[in-house]
């Protein structure tokens, strides 16, 4: 499965990964964490899961918290316009490969104005 390969990979690479199972309990985790006081520094989301798609919780989450970074890693490729369309920063093609995604992630944290990567929080949602 995807979503554990990627959880291996990232956590081997200093990030804390929360896994999580459907949309609502991605909106529901991001939050818990933002209430600790810690700002996820990238969510890795699916199109597809069960209970709340991955279209759906990206809206949720951006709309309470604008400034989130939702990466969508979907072979959904048709919501590629929308996902962007709502603010993801960024949508790669299932299957992809690890360093692919390590390639975006990296890019996703070193954007303009964000300084360097650091170890962060990322969900995968779904059977990323």
């Amino acid at each position: 499965m995807l979503l554990e390969l990627f959880s291996t990979v990232l956590s081997k690479r200093g990030f804390s990964v929360i896994k999580v199972r459907n949309g609502v309990e991605a909106v529901q985790r991001y939050f818990q964490v933002l209430e600790r006081g810690i700002k996820p520094a990238l969510v890795l989301m699916d199109h597809r899961m069960p209970v709340k798609n991955g279209l759906e919780a990206a809206k949720e989450i951006l709309e309470k918290d604008g400034s989130a970074k939702i990466l969508f890693v979907s072979a959904d490729i048709s919501v590629r316009g929308e996902a962007m369309g709502i603010g993801a920063v960024g949508f790669l093609e299932k299957p992809v490969l690890v360093g692919r995604l390590l390639s975006k992630i990296g890019e996703v944290l070193t954007a303009p104005g964000d300084g360097l990567p650091v170890p962060g929080w990322l969900s995968g949602g779904g059977a990323c």
